[in-house]
């Protein structure tokens, strides 16, 4: 160990100065290898140990408790004479050879440099239930003691490689409240000690599985899960389809909670309407699903040696929205595809029955993941049955701007870094070329310990016309705070929603449907979606009127005039109950009917014309916890009195007020901090020095935005009798492009 670091280790003697440590390690790391679609921080560390093939830090272990850590270089260094891998999050590979896809409890001895190690988190696969062993290690830092060991028991351990490229089990600080882990884990040895229990091996027959929609009579592809009487899923044969998951290749998934799933065991598989495959005799739980709009097939067979068990499940149809012109889509899907006709990417998307999957390519100031095939826009669809995928591109992606998102385009446009915070470019060029623009993850943010606010690209783009849509509803949580602000505004943004596979949910978890008229194709579906004729969803769905006007669309009426509303909110009873149905105007909930612990809730309502508004409904299931909650959102209606636009008129001067004053801090205020998105591994330096760099390039850009609120507010006062209008930013010497 180098004497810089060893100084600094010999200080460290509580688990709050260990991100010290963390920052030191940052800055002497070699760089962590990063192409292709493997978007985590992987880096394998040259530490050997008895039965493990493979040690590496990570920032994604694929253990719910273990993720996205801070994803400081880890390093091997020698502490107090031994050799130790440190880091924030350690995953390690069993040997196959000595354990692999076993079922029995398995010891593992963990020792660590007791001064140096903060408290941390043990998960490892596991056999039945949720298939994620968790337990948590307290440390106490001890003066006398260089090492402490702890021994704990792995329940049902089976170490089929379900974790990060395969591996077994990961060790990791824990969170601390509000969500924050800080410190490393300085791991010193581990020994790994099977009990040797694992049932033998019973004999074996085989299952064969095809999956039809029992409405058309067609075979469909669907998810499955497949259980034995201990609640072990047996490892799926190469019938089954093979799976993207960043750089993972795999046939198995893990259920996550937000995803609705009717069995306490959670591992999954997909297939493209049929499957085969053997497995050890015995009686199974069999589990298919197929989206929102079909119920769940839950049934019990038994499978004897040496034979053939065929089983034949005819998917129900709860609902049927292409037969009312509504077609689903994910705006937000990452795999990397090398030809336009995938199999197996079309299998997974159109598996949870998602008409339009968006694959998107994704980019940061300085490298590309998830690459797509050289054919782009209409050369790049992919279709069978009626259902789609697509290249579309994410980038620039900056937290600081805000990560962005692009539908139907020609070509990618991946900015350079020295012109990387010019979003306006990618969004022009695509408008001009008839592509779709808009904003990931909710338009609103409050990273970096500042104050919540509109994502800043939102803030800056949407009042020059260039955002058409924003991903309100994304892992479990519907934000609409950044949306609202815009349509109080009068500036009218699509809603839209993406899982963000494989960074949250399976594609189609969260969706968003189309109205689209006459036959479907995707070109009408593009077209429609951009009028913004969609309503966001994980469960509900929707139909909203007023006087035969319906999402998206504008009603034009004189001041007085009635306003007939009708609504319906519908949840399928096997994705969660139906709470509610909200009627939104302006942002306000004005009128809210309950569902009476049914599956539907309907409103009807007559109000009156007095002034120009925008109105929506939104839906809510019984699951409401912060980032679990089911609900749903619909475009507005836009209803224009008189000429007016249609806006909330009491808000427009505070809402403005607020936007240009961010406007303003824009031009001054430094890169937010700490930065732990964005492949922090190779941005983290880049950004804010490129940031510094390029802010006075934005000055034109900030002008006209500037304008273009002054020119609403300037609208507002037209309506508003009294009002005094915000003084404008102060003037600035004509810039050019180029800031000067």
């Amino acid at each position: 160990m180098n004497l810089r670091l060893r100084s600094q280790l010999r200080r460290l003697r509580r688990p709050a100065v260990l991100l010290c440590f963390a920052a030191a390690l940052a800055s002497q790391s070699g760089s962590a290898f990063g192409h292709g679609n493997e978007a985590r921080y992987v880096d394998v560390m040259n530490w050997k140990k008895d039965r493990i093939t493979k040690v590496f830090v990570t920032n994604e272990s694929h253990f719910d408790a273990l993720k996205y850590r801070a994803s400081f270089p880890g390093r091997v260094e020698m502490v107090e004479g031994q050799s130790c891998v440190i880091s924030d999050l350690v995953a390690l590979d069993v040997d196959d050879r000595y354990a692999f896809d076993i079922d029995e409890t398995v010891s593992v001895t963990l020792t660590y440099a007791t001064n140096y190690t903060a408290p941390f988190v043990v998960g490892w696969d596991k056999s039945g239930g949720s298939a994620q062993g968790l337990t948590e290690v307290d440390v106490k830092p001890d003066l006398d003691a260089k090492f402490s060991s702890v021994t704990l028991k792995l329940d049902r351990a089976r170490f089929a490689g379900q974790g990060v490229q395969g591996s077994d089990l990961a060790i990791g600080i824990q969170r601390q409240k509000g969500g924050v882990a800080e410190g490393l884990v300085t791991l010193c040895d581990i020994k790994v000690e099977r009990s040797n229990t694992t049932p033998a091996p019973a004999p074996k027959g085989t299952v064969k599985l095809t999956i039809k929609d029992a409405k058309t009579g067609g075979t469909v592809p669907a998810r499955i899960g497949l259980y034995d009487s201990t609640g072990r899923a047996p490892l799926p044969s190469n019938k089954a389809l093979m799976l993207q998951r960043y750089a993972d290749d795999l046939r198995m998934l893990h259920v996550n909670e937000r995803t609705f799933w009717p069995s306490e065991n959670r591992l999954s598989f997909y297939v493209d309407s049929e499957y085969d495959g053997e497995v050890p005799a015995g009686t199974y739980d069999l589990v298919v699903s197929r989206g929102l709009e079909y119920r769940v097939h839950q049934s019990k067979f038994e499978v004897k040696p040496g034979q053939t068990t065929s089983v034949e499940v005819a998917l129900q149809r709860y609902s049927d929205m292409p037969s009312q012109g509504w077609y689903s889509g994910d705006s937000h899907i990452h795999v990397t595809r090398d030809e336009v006709a995938d199999p197996k990417i079309w299998g997974f998307v159109a598996a949870e029955d998602v008409h339009v999957g968006n694959l998107l390519e994704m980019g940061n100031i300085t490298n590309v993941y998830f690459h797509q095939p050289k054919a782009w826009g209409k050369a790049s669809r992919f279709e069978r049955d009626g259902h789609f995928i697509v290249s579309g591109q994410e980038a620039p992606r900056a937290a600081f701007m805000g990560h962005t998102v692009h539908f139907n385009i020609d070509r990618p446009l991946h900015l350079s870094t020295d012109e990387y915070f010019q979003y306006h470019k990618v969004f022009e060029e695509f408008q001009r070329t008839g592509g779709l623009s808009g904003f990931a993850h909710l338009g609103w943010s409050a990273r970096g310990g500042s104050s919540a606010r509109v994502i800043r690209g939102i803030n800056l783009l949407a009042p020059l016309g260039l955002v058409d849509f924003i991903e309100v509803l994304q892992a479990g949580r519907l934000v609409t705070d950044g949306w609202y602000r815009l349509l109080n505004l009068g500036i009218r943004v699509t809603p839209a929603a993406g899982t963000d596979w494989p960074y949250s949910d399976f594609p189609g978890v969260v969706r968003f449907f189309v109205k689209v008229d006459g036959p479907f194709n995707l070109d009408k579906w593009f077209e429609s979606f951009g009028k913004g004729r969609s309503f966001v969803t994980n469960g509900p769905t929707l139909e909203f009127a007023i006087n035969g006007k319906t999402m998206g669309e504008e009603l034009r009426v004189k001041r007085g005039a009635r306003l007939d509303i009708s609504a319906l909110a519908r949840l399928n009873p096997d994705v969660d109950s139906l709470d509610r149905l909200e009627l939104v105007v302006g942002g306000d909930v004005i009128d809210t009917i309950s569902s009476g612990k049914t599956d539907s809730a309907q409103l009807r309502k007559q109000i009156t014309a007095d002034r120009s508004m925008w109105i929506a409904v939104r839906a809510y299931g019984g699951k409401q916890a912060a980032s679990n909650m089911t609900d749903a959102h619909s475009a507005p209606i836009y209803v224009v009195v008189d000429g007016e636009p249609a806006w909330n008129r009491d808000k427009v001067p505070e809402t403005i007020a607020e936007l240009r004053g961010q406007l303003k801090e824009l031009l001054t205020e430094p890169y937010e901090t700490p930065i732990t998105g964005n492949e922090p591994w190779e941005t983290r330096a880049l950004l804010p020095a490129q940031w510094l760099l390029q802010q006075p390039l934005l000055r034109p850009r900030v002008a006209m935005a500037d304008a273009a609120y002054a020119k609403i507010l300037a609208e507002w006062t037209k309506y508003s009798e009294g009002a005094k209008p915000i003084a404008a930013m102060p003037a600035r010497p004509a810039a050019d492009e180029h800031g000067h």
